[in-house]
């Protein structure tokens, strides 16, 4: 039996936020591996948290974690300090856990992070105001990479060089990139040689830049970028695969740039506490945050497929790659 009318029939819902986090979390027990889970999990949400500005909303997907992770999420939501929290009884994956949220949700821009992330001050403005200056710009990392130039980047490369604002620099912090590639345990392949150390390539406009090229663990995508996504679920736990059918591919089918700060704004923590950690933890202001107005996406409207063709198979092949270069500003002795 129903008594009255609806109040909440006919209402129209504005939108509250611009940009979503999305954070997907597998902690199955705290032994081994995952010992300190725990702590990790907290670090990268409490820096979350101290960081986003009041038009950014936090999304957790619960994918299959332990009692002690699950207890802590749910605290956080009860507590109205996380907008939308997603229970799974097992994994299910990271890709599956993170695409279906940002595929439906409302927000232009979507960030898609690992849940070992340490996030420092102005890491969301300073990804904004990439996006804000290169409209072009459909993926976009905080952490500066100076070795992922060459990788899913052909719509950058390709129209950077028509508009004739791409060189390499030397621009970012060389100890904080080497400090990633520590984290990730990669410290002496990931910069063996250190002429992509010392010079990265980037895009430069009215005297901002940008780093081309980013990697997965932290980053910030256009929502259009999901509307080329496979409709079938990928069923990986995790892949390198899964991140290029889901992420890479639509990105470079949406014909939009992909991008990183020049300054380092986030860190990976891995699973071993290290003193540095909660150094940088403490350096966290809880502060009000600028928030930017995001403009709309801008490309040039070529085919995807032959700015791949040209990028990859005549410009960096191995025998125009170091004319190219040397153009771009990187000399022939480097």
């Amino acid at each position: 039996m129903r008594v009255g009318s609806n109040p909440e029939k006919g209402k129209h819902i504005q939108d509250k936020f611009y940009h979503r986090i999305i954070v997907p979390i597998y902690v199955p027990h705290l032994n081994d591996y995952f010992k300190f889970g725990l702590n990790f999990t907290k670090l990268c949400i409490e820096s979350l948290l101290k960081t986003i500005h009041a038009k950014s909303a936090i999304t957790v997907v619960n994918n299959g974690s332990c009692r002690e992770i699950t207890t802590y999420l749910q605290e956080l939501y009860t507590k109205g300090k996380i907008d939308q929290l997603i229970h799974f009884k097992s994994n299910i994956g990271k890709i599956d856990a993170v695409i279906s949220i940002a595929k439906t949700t409302s927000e232009d821009l979507i960030t898609i992070t690992d849940g070992d992330v340490l996030f420092k001050d102005g890491w969301i403005q300073e990804v904004e105001k990439v996006f804000v200056n290169f409209p072009e710009a459909g993926m976009v990392s905080p952490v500066p990479h100076g070795t992922l130039f060459m990788t899913h980047t052909s719509n950058t490369i390709f129209d950077a060089l028509l508009k004739g604002n791409l060189k390499f620099q030397s621009l970012c912090d060389q100890e904080e990139m080497l400090q990633f590639a520590n984290s990730i345990g990669r410290q002496s392949s990931m910069y063996k040689n250190k002429q992509f150390l010392e010079n990265q390539l980037t895009v430069s406009r009215k005297g901002f830049s940008a780093i081309v090229g980013c990697g997965h663990f932290v980053s910030t995508l256009r929502k259009e970028v999901f509307k080329h996504t496979p409709n079938q679920k990928s069923k990986l736990a995790y892949a390198a695969s899964a991140d290029r059918d889901y992420i890479d591919q639509p990105l470079e089918k949406a014909g939009l740039w992909r991008l990183a700060t020049v300054g380092n704004y986030a860190y990976h923590i891995g699973n071993i506490p290290e003193n540095w950690i909660e150094k940088e933890f403490l350096k966290i202001q809880s502060s009000e945050k600028e928030e930017l107005k995001i403009p709309n996406s801008k490309r040039i409207q070529i085919p995807y497929f032959i700015k791949h063709f040209i990028v990859n198979r005549l410009l960096l092949n191995k025998f125009v790659r170091p004319v190219l270069f040397d153009f771009l500003g990187l000399k022939k002795e480097k």
